[in-house]
């Protein structure tokens, strides 16, 4: 990537809708994903529970790309996509605010880095005041 170009954010949504392969090409899959993060193309990736809980078959993932077509790109190579496991929803993200530590991540240039006050160092409870 040239130093002109800018790295965007892109949520992936992904549906599952072939369980049978998805069991036989799950270590290469795996395999993929790792190296997909390692590099830092992939931030973050994971399934996503349905309301009461139980297991779905929905993923997301926020991907890093210079454009929609590069992170589109990005998946060609994926053991899911290949085979026709899943099918893939691209958007874009543009974060408007974001915890500082979310920042170390991507700091976009229109989104507000704030810090979260905790009490009594437990998380997910903010101090009023």
């Amino acid at each position: 990537m040239s130093t002109q170009e800018r790295d965007y954010l892109f949520m992936m949504f992904v549906e599952i809708v072939d369980f049978a392969k998805l069991r036989e090409l799950l270590p290469k899959h795996l395999a993929w994903l790792t190296r997909k993060v390692e590099d830092g193309r992939i931030v973050v990736t994971g399934g996503l529970s349905e309301e009461d809980g139980s297991e779905g078959n929905r993923a997301l993932a926020i991907l890093r790309a210079s454009s929609l077509q590069a992170a589109q790109e990005l998946v060609v190579d994926d053991p899911f996509f290949v085979e026709g496991v899943c099918r893939l929803t691209f958007r874009q993200y543009t974060p408007r605010m974001h915890a500082e530590t979310f920042g170390r991540i991507f700091a976009g240039e229109q989104s507000k880095a704030i810090s979260p006050r905790v009490i009594q160092g437990t998380a997910g409870r903010l101090n009023d005041g």
